[in-house]
């Protein structure tokens, strides 16, 4: 298989101003980050709050510039290409379904506007929303109608069809399913499912719920502090997790048994800052198997019999 994405030691940093006594602060958001997305298959990109994840979404998709490294679409530079060629080509759908659709345009409207901007107009123009909000489950009455006008999962669906109505072969997923009910998350998983089979797509999925990233990834990224920490066949991490972080997440699932209550995993509550990123390991001051050198050896890449492994004792 060819790689439809590759991401090449990518880093993100901004400046976070302290105001008027305060001292500036450098956020590493993404930090040497690398790995590939394989044609028609789907990455999930997993971790806490503020690990870099949203942030790495926009860069793939071009929403933000990196401070170093390189991101290739396949085998383009994505710094080399404008923004129409970029659209024709991968393209987004975000976490909240309302805030991501003009509230005072027409379904039909919303849809077409990626169209339009790429000079497609007229009968073409109309032939492909209305293809497009049926391929995604929507009838046609639908098109007339204002976001208001409908429910969260039927908002979503219009945010998958004019992510995909320029027929693009990658779609970023930023937590495409968090701002909704259970069972309507379950219809939009597999209708992602189904439009990947049927149209060949290539998905890099970022969500913080494991069961919805096992349900729909071919393989796995663990972010942590900007990182990736573990990648891995979906099947592997989730049997066999190397990193002491995956393991982590993977005990804090909570199970249908009754009694059993929130797991304690002993990661206590130093929550990820990426302003003040510590030296060596950076999971070494939550890492319950902790070593004195993962406080001091930064650890390498490895790879551990085909999943790659940031982690001194892995």
């Amino acid at each position: 298989m060819t790689a439809a994405i590759e991401v090449l030691g990518v880093a993100r940093q901004f400046r976070q101003s302290g105001g008027m006594l305060g001292t500036d602060r450098q956020i590493r958001a993404v930090d040497g980050v690398s790995f590939a997305v394989e044609s028609g298959t789907c990455l999930g990109i997993v971790g806490e709050s503020g690990c870099g994840k949203s942030t790495l979404a926009r860069l793939i998709l071009g929403l933000l510039p990196t401070s170093a490294g390189d991101i290739l679409v396949e085998g383009q530079r994505l710094s080399d290409m404008d923004r129409k060629a970029r659209a024709r080509l991968i393209q987004p759908v975000f976490q909240d379904p309302f805030s991501s659709l003009n509230p005072r345009r027409r379904i039909r409207d919303i849809v077409a506007m990626p169209l339009q901007a790429q000079g497609i107009t007229g009968r073409a123009q109309a032939t492909r929303v209305d293809e497009m909000l049926s391929r995604v489950g929507l009838p046609g009455t639908i098109a007339e109608r204002m976001p208001a006008q409908l429910s969260g999962g039927q908002r979503q669906r219009v945010a998958i069809a004019r992510a995909l109505v320029l027929r693009p072969r990658i779609v970023v997923c930023d937590e495409p399913t968090s701002a909704l009910d259970v069972s309507v998350q379950a219809q939009i998983l597999n209708l992602l499912a189904e439009l990947q089979r049927e149209l060949g797509l290539t998905y890099v999925f970022i969500s913080h719920n494991l069961a919805v990233v096992e349900h729909i990834s071919d393989r796995v990224a663990v972010m942590y502090l900007g990182r990736m920490v573990e990648q891995a066949t979906t099947e592997a991490l989730f049997a066999a997790p190397q990193h002491p972080y995956t393991r982590a997440l993977l005990a804090s699932v909570l199970t249908p048994e009754p009694g059993l209550g929130v797991p304690d995993v002993g990661l206590g509550d130093l929550y990820p800052d990426p302003a003040n990123v510590p030296p060596g390991c950076r999971f070494h001051p939550r890492c319950p198997a902790a070593e004195a050198r993962c406080a001091v050896e930064t650890p390498a890449p490895r790879e551990i019999d085909g999943r790659r492994v940031e982690c001194l004792l892995a």
